[in-house]
């Protein structure tokens, strides 16, 4: 193995043509190793990666865009970045496109449909390798053959082109209402946002099954819809149902952030969680485990959505096509304090993930159509 030595101090490697020689292989062997693209040995690319790391290369991809009119740079559409939930999953795929080499460019929509689209316009004008959009349109004929992977929320545009990850919502909506009923609510309120994103719908959905299945009406007095989701929103509308003596043993929120919001009016009224009012929630982030006496809430599997969302990305942008379009995650509740009337409190929250899920598609099995 070659060193480069400069006066009295040993130079480290500057180009893929050192780190060849340094490694005993082709330069073409490693611009494969670092792209990830062709064929090599476990034992060849163990060996370029030591090279790399021992002398801190970074490949140099502003000269690779200009040689294929793509930068090695992924978009990252994200509709509001303080939402928890998005953040988490902002953070995953950050993680996982730069350990296959890959930067990101965040962009925040703040759920406005004229910033994101001028943001998908800077994105291809900026020539990126790809995009993951969290984002319900698909009608943006400037992302054309790009490849992009569609995450968390469904199309409501009409358009179905992409690959579509998303939680499976309408399970999630039911076992958290399930939850409430199973525990004695029979009054349950829901605080939803149908103007926000599809996946409110899919939750709604869930709710009704539910409250079916237990032979409940559902009332139009407790089906609240937000104009937002916000702590504040929800907040508000919370202290308004109990201003109007609306009569309620339970909610069904349809993100943590909206739970957050209930807990923090309930308090104000000098009504605890869960001795008078049970509560659920729902993306299980870190706001779930600190709220109020600890939120139970539906998981999602944040992991396997962005480490699923890379991969077909990457084999999209290396001209492979994905085996399927469409991939639904399955859901479990983490059940915490806010629905155990009575019980207590228990440190450790338990996970219950549903039977027919489980017989069907385990958290590492995603349903997937083509």
């Amino acid at each position: 193995m070659r060193e480069f030595f400069g006066g009295n101090k040993v130079k480290k490697a500057k180009s893929i043509k050192e780190i060849a020689e340094l490694a005993g292989v082709s330069t073409a062997t490693v611009s494969r190793v670092i792209n990830q693209n062709g064929r090599f040995s476990q034992e060849t690319e163990a060996r370029v990666r030591s090279i790399i790391a021992q002398n801190d290369y970074v490949p140099n991809m502003t000269a690779k865009g200009l040689r294929t009119n793509r930068t090695r740079v992924i978009g990252i559409m994200v509709p509001d970045i303080t939402n928890p939930h998005f953040s988490s999953i902002v953070l995953k795929l950050e993680m996982n496109l730069f350990r296959r080499g890959y930067s990101c460019l965040i962009c925040n929509t703040n759920e406005n449909a004229d910033l994101e689209k001028k943001h998908v316009q800077s994105l291809t004008a900026q020539n990126v390798s790809g995009i993951v959009m969290i984002s319900s349109t698909r009608n943006y004929a400037e992302l054309g053959a790009l490849p992009v992977v569609y995450l968390d929320r469904p199309s409501r545009s009409g358009g179905n082109s992409g690959v579509m990850i998303e939680s499976d919502n309408v399970m999630g909506g039911y076992l958290a209402t399930r939850e409430l009923l199973n525990a004695g609510c029979r009054k349950v309120v829901i605080l939803k946002c149908l103007s926000n994103d599809t996946n409110q719908t899919a939750r709604y959905e869930g709710f009704c099954q539910a409250l079916m299945e237990k032979g409940i009406s559902e009332e139009e007095a407790l089906c609240v819809n937000l104009r937002e989701i916000s702590i504040v929103a929800a907040r508000k509308a919370t202290l308004e149902l109990l201003d109007a003596k609306s009569v309620f043993d339970g909610v069904m929120c349809t993100t943590d952030t909206v739970a957050a919001g209930v807990v923090i009016a309930l308090r104000e009224r000098g009504l605890q969680v869960p001795h008078d009012v049970l509560v659920t929630g729902f993306d299980d982030c870190q706001l779930a485990a600190v709220c109020g006496p600890g939120l139970t809430s539906v998981r999602q599997n944040v992991d396997e959505m962005a480490r699923l969302a890379t991969e077909l990305l990457l084999k999209m942008i290396h001209g492979e096509r994905p085996g399927s379009v469409y991939y639904r995650l399955p859901v479990s509740v983490t059940v915490r304090d806010s629905t155990r009337r009575g019980m207590g409190s228990m440190p450790a929250p338990l996970h219950t993930t549903v039977p027919e899920q489980k017989d069907a598609a385990g958290p590492e099995s995603p349903e997937h159509f083509d």
